[in-house]
Order: structure tokens, then C-alpha cells, then sequence
């Protein structure tokens, strides 16, 4: 055995002082590309991020190890931390803390492309989707790790910059656009209420600004109307960037044909929305790991791309990510396309019909004349099952799993839901109450400046403010009356039938309370036109002011009034069928009644909102059942697949094949009987505002207590009409005196 002569601690030891190779990457290539739209949008990322942002990294300093075709250096990662980080996930970003201890203990990571790995990615979207949202929870707990602490202390101001675009500035990012998305949508409810109500000036930019505006007492907004249109061009360029890695490794690699053909495929598959809703999946996912924590390894599935997947599974799935917020935002884009009109608007219809219709745009088959209806009638058992016995794939379970995400579970409780973690209260304070109570509070600045008769001379006394404490609390209290009277009639039937009979109350009752949540907000609707004088804009504003203000009112209540769940489905089966000492809760059936009252109050809300959204939402892709051939091109285009190929679905026997045109027809008689409902429910209040036909003053309270806003009244404050303040006359200049020193 030999033993080297000098000391490794003395400082002139003759040691090399080059940093040694820990890690070397390789090229990769992603078989499945040119197989469909999905398939190539995740090929493509996934073949950029692993050859050319890898290639350039290196260059830099600013390349980790990913679980790409790597090559690690044994002795010195086992030595030096390891190759993974042990930690209560499994599989959950274990990989790239390889690469941040390696270069964390002086280990150099290259890249050659000598060596090439094939390999295949997600080709569906449900399943792209999850590993989308398994990458931006991971994202969350490496930002809270030290590795990042020291790695973001320790570098230098280049390899800083480059590991933080590659890594935390790219969730971040994501993050930042859709909050910028939020906070312009209130500044724009905020402009289309000013406009719906001011004399605007006639603008000319070559004009100075010293002169006098006209007409003579106007607001000019002009310019900053114009802003929004130099906001959607600077959204347009950071789209188009987005662009860029894909384009330039297609032209590296293939050359400027194929990356055009490239690329004009996943323009007319409509990619952009898709990409669209990756960001906001990407930012809900962060978010979310940073407020409720608990992220987890997620399965992506890597099931049949040509599957068709049913409307409540995709409503369920993406409601509380995507479709709720996007349906909010919807609310506010439409108020500011009838008030503040100009083309850049478009460019947020894109974003926002990406967001609340790309889990169904991206469905294949979703336009199959059968297959629709069917999938009708599974979202209204969707809806109504599970009120009684427990059902995995029901309303009210998708209803309790969000609600536990602020009230944790009790510990006691064997739960379908073990990975639900109680967010900590100070998170959900900020993240969950004071955002939206902002977002509120903006909205009803709006609300109340689109109410408050400005530039009117004879103002006639209104009482915006109470007008909307009635609109908000209306509906709850009268839930709160008639779930009292099920919860007595519901208790007394139990007594009278639970004990002999197998007479099963409790989805009667159920059902019976949720079609009246429906109608009374229905009435609601109506009186809402009725309260605004029939302005369709006013009328808009007053629902989106009352929807965000009752969306506060909600997490109130689950923050600070709600204990923890019960596990499965023992107390909202009680409530309904009023079977309370059969629950097994112990003591706890003396406060759960209670506790529940408030529950369902809340939930008779959510499940109208539940109701008009997805029938919203199915009403708007149906038009497309009547064009020919409709499912044929729209899976064709999904799927890249040629048009003259015959695409078939499922065989079944002729019983059961005749047995689904029934049930398909009668859904389809009540889903358009739905629609002509909804459409009177809309025509009929603009007619009475444009048409004279029905006069309904002789049957209004002749006291109104300011409830009811005047129309149509003379607001032209300008000109001769301007008030004695404004001036009219350009002042003089200043004169300049001079000093003698």
C-alpha cells in the first residue's frame, strides 16, 4: 500500500485546482412527435429544453441534471451528496437536486452531442395537464429548499441570472402574466364604466396638450384607451418569443421548411390556446404548492390520446384551476366589449376562451352527435349523485375536496384524500381572502361610478349601495329559509319512514333544494335588469360586482367558520335524508347541524354557479354539432391525421346502440329547452329596454327607497352645458421674471 507524501491541508499542496466533471448531458430525440398536435407541442418542449436550452446552459454554467439521457460521474456525486434528495414525495423533482449539489460542491456539468437517447412524452392532454402540474408544484418546494437558498446567495451575477431564467424565473414568469391578466382586467371594468358614463374628448395627438379639450368640459381618456391597445402589443411580442426556442432548433436542426411547416401546423391545430392554458396551469400549480403546499408525485397516465373524456371529468378536473377564474374574467371582458370597444379586445377573447374551453376544445370526439347528449345527461347525474350514499365521482365530492383544502381533515378520519393539506392560515389570508377582496373592492368602485348619474343636472336620489347589500344576501337567505324547512321536513320523514321503510329521501329533497337555488337566482337576474332601469351595462356590472363580492363572503366563511371534514359522505347524507343517529359522529351531532347549515348555504350558491357555467359552456360548443362532418375534421386536426382516413367509434350491439339514441334524444329536448329558457331570460329585458311594449311602472312600489336606477337620462355636462369651474379659455402663459444678483 502506498501513501502519498504531502499533506492535502497544507496550502501548497500541488492539487488541481480544476473543478471536475460531475455530470455530462447528451442530445436527445422525442419519437412522438407528428402525432397529433398535443403530442408534438410536448415533443417540441421537451426536445428544446433537452438539446438546445441544455447546449446553451452549458455554455453558461447554468445547466442542472433534469433525468435526461445523462452521464454522472459516480465516484463524485455518491461521494458529494448523492444523486437524488430524500424526501416524503416520491418522484417528485428528485433529480434536478442532483444537479444543484453538484455544482453546489464544485462539479462542472457539460453537455456533448455525441451521444442521441429516444424517447417519447405525453400525447393526451389530461395527461400533459399532469405532468404540467407535477413540474409547477415541484417548482414551489425547490423554491423553498436551501439548495435554492444557497445557489441563489452563492453565485455569481452570470450564472445567478441564467440559473434563475432557466429554473424559477420561467414558473414565475407564468406566474406574473396571468396576475398582470387579472389586475388589467380590473383596470379595464374600471375604464368601461367611465366611458359608459363621461363625454369623452375628440383627441388628436399632434394637438397641444395646453389647449382647450372639446367639447368644453370633457374627460380625455382617449389615451389611455389607446394604452390598451399598446398593452395587447406588448403581450403579442412575449407570445411570439414564446415562439422562438422551437423555431430556432427546427432551423439548427431542420431547416427553415420544416421548421415553417413546423410551425404553421401547430398555429392552424390552435396550439396558442393550448399553450395559453399551460401557463395558467403552470402559475395555478405554483401557487397553489406556495399557499396550500402538498405537493406529490402525479401519474400522468399516458392513456389512449384518441379517448374521448367525459364533460364532468374535465369540468371537475379543471374548474377550481382554470374555468372559474376564466369565467369571472369572461364576465368583465363582455362588460368592456360593450362599454370600451377596440379590436386589442380580441386578443383577450383568445386568452379567455383558452382558458375556460381548451379541456373540450382539445377533446377528441367532442363533437359526435351522440356522444354529446349522452355526455349531458352524465354531467346532470354528475350533479345530482351522491347526496345520500358516497360517490367517488359526484358535485358534491369535487364540492368537499375544495372545501378541504382550507379545512384540513380531522385526524381521526380514514379520508379518500389522504395528500389534502390544510393551508396555513396566514397563506390563505393573503392568497385566498385579501386578493379577492382587492379584486372586489376595485369592482365595486366601478359599480358604483356606473350608478352615481354623473353629469346629470336633475340627479333623482338612488341607494346604489343598498341595492347591492339586497342582491348579495337575497339569494343566501332565502337558501337559508328553505334548507331550514328540508332540514325539519327531512328530520320528521326519518322518523316517520327510516325506521320500517327503505324510502329514500334525502336526493328528493336534495334535488328539490338545488332546482330552487336555481330559480331564485334566476329571479334574481330579472331583478337585477329590473333594478339597473333595464341597461344591459349597468345590469353586467351589478352581476360581476355581486358574484366577486359573494366569492368573499364564501372564503369567510371556510376560513373562519368551518371546522374540519368528516370523512366520506356522513353528514351531508344526514342533512338530506335527516338520519343524524345513524352517522356514528358521537357528540359531535350536537354542532355538526350547525355547522352544516352554513355549509349548504354556501353550496346552494356553488352549485347554481356549477350549473350555469357548464351549461354555458356546453350552449357555446354546441353550434358546432350542425356543421358536417364536424368530429371528423375536429379530430383529424387534434390528431394530424388525414382527412380522407375514416375515423370510427366504438361498435356496439344494435340493443344497446338504439338504447343510446333514446337517451340521447331526450337529453337533447331538455338541453334546448334550456337554451330557449336561457334566451328569453336575456331577450326579454333588452326588449322591454328597447322596445315600449310593457309598461311594468303601474306595478312597482311608488316608494322605491332609491332602489331603482334611472335610464336614459341626459348626461352631457359639456359644452354650454359644462359647469362654472371648468375653464374656458386657454390660459395665459406665465410670465418669466428675471432676477438681478
Amino acid at each position: 500500500m502506498e501513501y502519498e507524501d504531502t499533506n492535502p491541508y497544507l496550502p501548497i499542496s500541488p492539487r488541481s485546482k480544476t473543478s471536475p466533471v460531475a455530470i455530462i448531458g447528451a442530445r436527445e430525440y422525442i419519437f412522438s412527435e407528428n402525432t397529433g398536435v398535443l403530442g408534438d407541442v410536448a415533443a417540441s418542449k421537451e426536445q428544446t429544453f433537452g438539446t438546445l436550452f441544455a447546449r446553451t446552459l452549458a455554455a453558461i454554467g447554468g445547466k442542472l441534471h433534469y433525468g435526461h439521457p445523462d452521464f454522472l460521474n459516480a465516484i463524485f456525486m455518491t461521494t458529494r451528496g448523492g444523486i437524488s434528495k430524500a424526501q416524503k414525495g416520491l418522484h417528485l423533482n428528485e433529480d434536478i437536486y442532483a444537479g444543484m449539489m453538484a455544482v453546489s460542491r464544485g462539479g462542472r456539468i457539460k453537455h456533448c452531442d455525441y451521444y442521441q437517447c429516444g424517447k417519447g412524452r405525453d400525447l393526451g392532454f389530461s395527461s400533459i395537464m399532469n405532468f404540467t402540474t407535477k413540474i409547477g408544484g415541484g417548482m414551489g418546494e425547490q423554491m423553498l429548499s436551501r439548495e435554492y437558498y444557497y445557489l441563489g446567495t452563492q453565485l455569481p451575477i452570470d450564472r445567478f441570472l441564467s440559473f434563475y431564467y432557466a429554473h424559477p424565473g420561467f414558473h414565475l414568469n407564468n406566474l406574473f402574466i396571468m396576475l398582470s391578466l387579472q389586475m388589467f382586467m380590473l383596470v379595464v371594468i374600471n375604464l368601461g364604466a367611465m366611458n359608459h358614463e363621461l363625454i369623452i374628448c375628440i383627441y388628436d395627438k399632434d394637438v397641444p396638450f395646453t389647449d382647450l379639450q372639446e367639447p368644453l368640459g370633457c374627460q380625455n381618456l382617449q389615451p389611455v384607451l389607446d394604452w390598451v391597445a399598446r398593452y395587447v402589443l406588448s403581450i403579442f411580442i412575449c407570445f411570439f418569443i414564446s415562439f422562438l426556442p422551437l423555431v430556432l432548433h427546427e432551423l439548427s436542426e431542420r431547416g427553415p421548411l420544416k421548421a415553417f411547416r413546423r410551425l404553421y401546423s401547430h398555429f392552424i391545430s390552435l396550439s396558442p390556446l393550448f399553450e395559453v392554458f399551460v401557463c395558467q396551469i403552470y402559475s395555478n400549480s405554483l401557487k397553489g404548492d406556495i399557499v396550500f403546499g402538498g405537493a406529490r408525485y402525479i401519474s400522468s397516465g399516458r392513456s389512449f390520446a384518441i379517448a374521448r373524456v367525459p364533460f364532468s371529468d374535465l369540468y371537475a378536473t379543471y374548474a377550481n384551476t382554470s374555468i372559474y377564474s376564466g369565467s369571472r374574467l369572461f364576465l368583465i371582458l363582455l362588460f368592456a366589449t360593450i362599454t370600451i370597444w377596440q379590436p386589442a379586445i380580441l386578443w383577450f377573447w383568445i386568452t379567455l376562451i383558452s382558458l375556460c374551453f381548451s379541456p373540450f376544445i382539445f377533446n377528441p370526439h367532442q363533437f359526435g352527435w351522440t356522444e354529446f347528449f349522452l355526455d349531458y345527461g352524465n354531467y346532470l347525474c354528475w350533479l345530482s349523485r351522491g347526496n345520500t350514499k358516497y360517490h367517488l365521482n359526484s358535485w358534491i365530492g369535487f364540492t368537499r375536496f375544495s372545501r378541504s383544502r382550507f379545512t384540513g381533515y380531522r385526524r381521526s378520519s380514514k379520508s379518500n384524500n389522504p395528500a389534502v393539506h390544510r393551508a396555513p392560515f396566514s397563506n390563505a389570508l393573503f392568497a385566498e381572502l385579501s386578493l379577492p377582496f382587492l379584486q372586489a373592492l376595485f369592482i365595486f368602485l366601478a359599480y358604483t361610478f356606473i350608478n352615481a348619474q354623473a353629469g346629470v343636472r336633475n340627479v333623482k336620489p338612488t341607494n346604489s349601495l343598498l341595492r347591492m347589500v339586497i342582491l348579495v344576501f337575497a339569494p343566501l337567505l332565502i337558501n337559508f329559509l328553505v334548507l331550514t324547512v328540508l332540514f325539519f321536513i327531512s328530520c320528521i320523514a326519518s322518523l316517520l319512514f327510516g325506521w320500517w321503510t327503505k324510502i329514500d329521501v334525502g336526493n328528493t329533497f336534495a334535488a328539490v333544494a338545488h332546482g330552487i337555488s336555481v330559480i331564485v337566482h334566476f329571479v334574481i337576474f330579472e331583478i337585477i335588469w329590473l333594478l339597473e332601469g333595464w341597461s344591459f351595462g349597468r345590469s353586467l356590472c351589478a352581476i360581476i360586482c355581486m358574484v366577486f363580492i359573494q366569492r368573499v363572503i364564501f372564503q369567510v366563511v371556510k376560513l373562519f367558520l368551518l371546522s374540519r371534514e368528516f370523512p366520506e359522505n356522513r353528514t351531508n347524507g344526514a342533512w338530506w335524508n335527516g338520519n343524524w343517529y345513524a352517522t356514528g359522529l358521537g357528540w359531535h351531532v350536537l354542532t355538526q347541524p350547525i355547522r352544516e347549515s352554513i355549509v349548504k348555504v354556501v353550496e346552494m350558491s356553488l352549485f347554481t354557479v356549477d350549473f350555469l357555467i357548464g351549461h354555458l359552456i356546453l350552449i357555446i360548443l354546441s353550434p358546432f354539432l350542425f356543421v358536417p362532418y364536424a368530429d371528423h375534421w375536429h379530430t383529424s386536426m387534434l390528431m394530424w391525421i388525414k382527412s380522407s382516413k375514416s375515423l370510427r367509434g366504438p361498435v356496439f350491439p344494435t340493443s344497446i346502440r338504439k338504447k343510446r339514441h333514446r337517451k340521447a334524444r331526450r337529453n337533447a329536448l331538455l338541453f334546448f329547452s334550456l337554451i330557449i329558457l336561457f334566451a328569453i331570460l336575456i331577450v326579454i329585458p333588452i326588449l322591454v329596454d328597447k322596445i315600449d311594449v310593457l309598461d311594468i311602472s303601474p306595478f312597482l312600489p311608488r316608494q322605491s327607497f332609491g332602489l331603482i336606477q334611472p335610464n336614459h337620462q341626459d348626461n352631457n355636462d359639456t359644452g354650454d352645458n359644462a359647469p362654472q369651474t371648468v375653464l374656458r379659455s386657454k390660459p395665459d402663459a406665465p410670465e418669466i421674471v428675471s432676477y438681478q444678483f
